[in-house]
């Protein structure tokens, strides 16, 4: 499927592949060993590894803007057929923001059931502030209190690589892909 106006890729696939190369690259910055499943059979993009621990990892990105003066963009978290991941297929979701160059991270319990996510960026008090640039939420050092879980202290909070991928994004303002 072709995207429409406003966008550095011809289709949704070839913008998903981008961001899983630029998922990789932040994550093997942050020291993880990173796998890519062979083919399209898997429920998950790509599987990381640290300390011993992998995870599975379903990578999304984003350039559908809403509208509003929150700036929210919409996120889908299913696949091609239209089915739901399920917490036995991935273990967390990255969903990429690709015109505000930012990324969340959730562990896929919590967005259990839903088919879209609103992601808004540039609100300081959004709904889901404690995922965005949390890399360390895949480090699993965290621990589960009740049903939340609890982020990393902010000393233990990674960045993601954002000035690598801004020079990537630079790079793309040619021709479309």
């Amino acid at each position: 499927m072709r995207l429409r106006d406003r966008t550095k890729f011809a289709t949704y696939k070839r913008r998903g592949e981008w961001a899983e190369l630029v998922f990789i690259t932040i994550v093997r910055g942050l020291g993880f060993n990173v796998a890519k499943p062979w083919g399209d059979s898997a429920k998950y993009d790509v599987s990381v590894e640290k300390n011993g621990w992998f995870l599975r990892v379903q990578v999304k990105s984003t350039e559908s803007w809403v509208g509003g003066s929150d700036g929210s963009y919409l996120c889908q978290l299913h696949g091609w057929d239209n089915r739901l991941y399920t917490p036995r297929e991935v273990d967390y979701f990255a969903c990429y923001v690709v015109p505000e160059d930012t990324w969340y991270i959730f562990p896929v319990a919590r967005l259990l059931g839903l088919r879209t996510v609103g992601l808004t960026p540039r609100l300081k008090r959004q709904k889901y502030a404690r995922y965005m640039e949390a890399w360390g939420l895949l480090t699993r050092r965290h621990v589960r209190q009740g049903k939340r879980t609890k982020m990393p202290s902010e000393k233990m909070r990674f960045n993601s690589m954002g000035r690598l991928t801004r020079r990537i994004i630079e790079r793309l303002e040619g021709p479309c892909y």
